[in-house]
Protein backbone atom coordinates (compact mmCIF):
# COMPACT_ATOMS: atom_id res chain seq x y z
CA UNK A 1 0.00 0.00 0.00
CA UNK A 2 1.26 3.70 -0.73
CA UNK A 3 2.03 5.65 1.96
CA UNK A 4 0.88 9.61 1.77
CA UNK A 5 2.53 12.27 -0.23
CA UNK A 6 3.27 13.79 3.73
CA UNK A 7 4.37 10.92 5.20
CA UNK A 8 7.20 11.59 2.92
CA UNK A 9 8.04 14.76 4.20
CA UNK A 10 8.78 12.80 7.27
CA UNK A 11 11.16 11.00 5.50
CA UNK A 12 12.88 13.66 4.37
CA UNK A 13 13.60 15.44 7.79
CA UNK A 14 14.47 12.32 9.20
CA UNK A 15 16.94 11.24 6.47
CA UNK A 16 18.22 15.02 7.03
CA UNK A 17 18.93 14.08 11.31
CA UNK A 18 20.44 10.80 10.41
CA UNK A 19 22.83 13.09 7.68
CA UNK A 20 23.66 15.52 10.78
CA UNK A 21 24.45 12.22 13.04
CA UNK A 22 26.95 10.77 10.89
CA UNK A 23 28.71 14.14 9.98
CA UNK A 24 29.46 15.46 13.24
CA UNK A 25 33.07 15.99 12.07
CA UNK A 26 34.45 17.93 9.66
CA UNK A 27 34.63 17.70 5.89
CA UNK A 28 38.29 15.86 6.57
CA UNK A 29 36.59 13.36 8.99
CA UNK A 30 33.92 12.47 6.28
CA UNK A 31 36.48 12.04 3.65
CA UNK A 32 38.86 9.70 5.70
CA UNK A 33 35.59 7.45 7.27
CA UNK A 34 34.11 5.57 4.14
CA UNK A 35 31.01 4.31 5.96
CA UNK A 36 29.94 7.79 7.18
CA UNK A 37 29.95 8.52 3.00
CA UNK A 38 28.11 5.18 2.41
CA UNK A 39 25.55 6.13 4.61
CA UNK A 40 25.41 9.73 3.72
CA UNK A 41 24.90 8.53 0.41
CA UNK A 42 22.14 6.29 1.09
CA UNK A 43 19.96 8.78 2.84
CA UNK A 44 20.44 11.88 0.26
CA UNK A 45 19.19 8.80 -2.64
CA UNK A 46 16.30 8.20 0.11
CA UNK A 47 15.50 12.41 0.39
CA UNK A 48 15.43 12.29 -3.39
CA UNK A 49 12.93 9.76 -3.63
CA UNK A 50 11.02 10.56 -1.02
CA UNK A 51 10.38 13.72 -2.99
CA UNK A 52 10.08 12.54 -6.16
CA UNK A 53 7.30 10.19 -4.53
CA UNK A 54 5.90 13.29 -2.13
CA UNK A 55 5.15 15.22 -5.93
CA UNK A 56 3.55 11.77 -7.39
CA UNK A 57 1.14 11.62 -4.60
CA UNK A 58 -0.02 15.21 -5.25
CA UNK A 59 2.15 17.42 -2.95
CA UNK A 60 2.77 20.60 -5.52
CA UNK A 61 6.34 21.11 -4.06
CA UNK A 62 7.66 23.54 -6.77
CA UNK A 63 4.62 25.72 -5.83
CA UNK A 64 4.74 24.88 -1.70
CA UNK A 65 8.60 26.26 -1.66
CA UNK A 66 9.75 27.76 -5.33
CA UNK A 67 13.10 28.44 -3.12
CA UNK A 68 13.81 25.13 -3.12
CA UNK A 69 15.61 23.35 -6.28
CA UNK A 70 13.28 20.02 -6.53
CA UNK A 71 14.56 19.16 -9.60
CA UNK A 72 18.12 19.16 -8.45
CA UNK A 73 17.48 17.26 -5.59
CA UNK A 74 16.18 14.79 -7.48
CA UNK A 75 18.54 15.14 -10.33
CA UNK A 76 20.87 14.45 -6.94
CA UNK A 77 19.01 11.13 -6.30
CA UNK A 78 19.84 9.93 -10.06
CA UNK A 79 22.68 10.68 -10.35
CA UNK A 80 24.11 9.34 -7.06
CA UNK A 81 22.30 5.93 -8.06
CA UNK A 82 22.88 5.55 -11.72
CA UNK A 83 26.25 7.07 -11.31
CA UNK A 84 27.62 5.39 -8.35
CA UNK A 85 31.35 5.11 -9.36
CA UNK A 86 31.83 8.49 -9.88
CA UNK A 87 30.38 10.41 -6.63
CA UNK A 88 31.91 13.46 -5.88
CA UNK A 89 32.61 13.66 -2.18
CA UNK A 90 33.21 17.52 -2.49
CA UNK A 91 29.51 17.75 -3.64
CA UNK A 92 27.83 15.94 -1.68
CA UNK A 93 30.39 17.50 1.61
CA UNK A 94 28.80 21.02 -0.21
CA UNK A 95 25.07 19.68 0.12
CA UNK A 96 25.82 18.84 3.44
CA UNK A 97 26.79 21.91 4.61
CA UNK A 98 24.97 24.22 2.68
CA UNK A 99 22.03 22.93 1.58
CA UNK A 100 20.50 20.79 3.94
CA UNK A 101 19.49 23.49 6.38
CA UNK A 102 17.05 25.15 3.75
CA UNK A 103 15.92 22.05 2.33
CA UNK A 104 15.14 21.30 6.32
CA UNK A 105 13.26 24.32 7.10
CA UNK A 106 11.16 24.28 3.50
CA UNK A 107 9.94 21.10 4.45
CA UNK A 108 9.19 22.00 8.10
CA UNK A 109 7.00 24.87 6.77
CA UNK A 110 5.15 23.03 4.15
CA UNK A 111 4.82 20.04 6.50
CA UNK A 112 3.58 22.87 9.39
CA UNK A 113 0.95 24.24 6.26
CA UNK A 114 -0.35 21.28 5.50
CA UNK A 115 -1.06 19.60 8.50
CA UNK A 116 -3.09 22.71 9.47
CA UNK A 117 -4.56 22.25 6.46
CA UNK A 118 -5.30 18.78 7.22
CA UNK A 119 -6.73 19.76 10.88
CA UNK A 120 -9.01 22.40 8.53
CA UNK A 121 -10.24 20.15 5.89
CA UNK A 122 -8.42 22.15 3.38
CA UNK A 123 -5.19 20.21 3.17
CA UNK A 124 -6.74 17.09 1.02
CA UNK A 125 -9.38 19.21 -0.65
CA UNK A 126 -6.34 21.47 -1.67
CA UNK A 127 -5.03 18.46 -2.89
CA UNK A 128 -7.65 16.85 -4.51
CA UNK A 129 -8.62 19.98 -6.89
CA UNK A 130 -4.99 20.37 -7.66
CA UNK A 131 -5.34 17.04 -9.27
CA UNK A 132 -8.69 17.72 -10.52
CA UNK A 133 -7.75 20.76 -12.58
CA UNK A 134 -5.32 18.49 -13.78
CA UNK A 135 -7.79 15.54 -15.31
CA UNK A 136 -6.51 13.45 -12.41
CA UNK A 137 -9.06 11.03 -10.48
CA UNK A 138 -9.06 10.08 -7.02
CA UNK A 139 -9.43 6.22 -8.23
CA UNK A 140 -6.37 6.75 -10.62
CA UNK A 141 -3.96 8.23 -8.27
CA UNK A 142 -5.04 4.99 -5.75
CA UNK A 143 -4.90 2.46 -8.23
CA UNK A 144 -1.32 4.01 -9.84
CA UNK A 145 0.09 3.95 -6.23
CA UNK A 146 -0.88 -0.35 -5.89
CA UNK A 147 -0.28 -0.26 -9.14
CA UNK A 148 -3.69 -2.26 -9.93
CA UNK A 149 -4.53 -0.44 -13.47
CA UNK A 150 -3.53 -2.61 -16.17
CA UNK A 151 -1.85 -1.18 -19.05
CA UNK A 152 -4.92 0.46 -21.68
CA UNK A 153 -7.73 -0.31 -19.35
CA UNK A 154 -9.72 1.71 -17.82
Amino acid sequence: MARPAFDRLADVLEAIEKIREYTRGDEAAFRRNSMARDAVVARLIHIGQAIKDAQEGGLDLPTLAPQVPWRSIAGMRDRLVHKYWDVDHAIVWNVISSELGNLERAVKEIASRTKRGARTGKGADAVRRKRASRGIRERDVSAAATGSRKRGHK
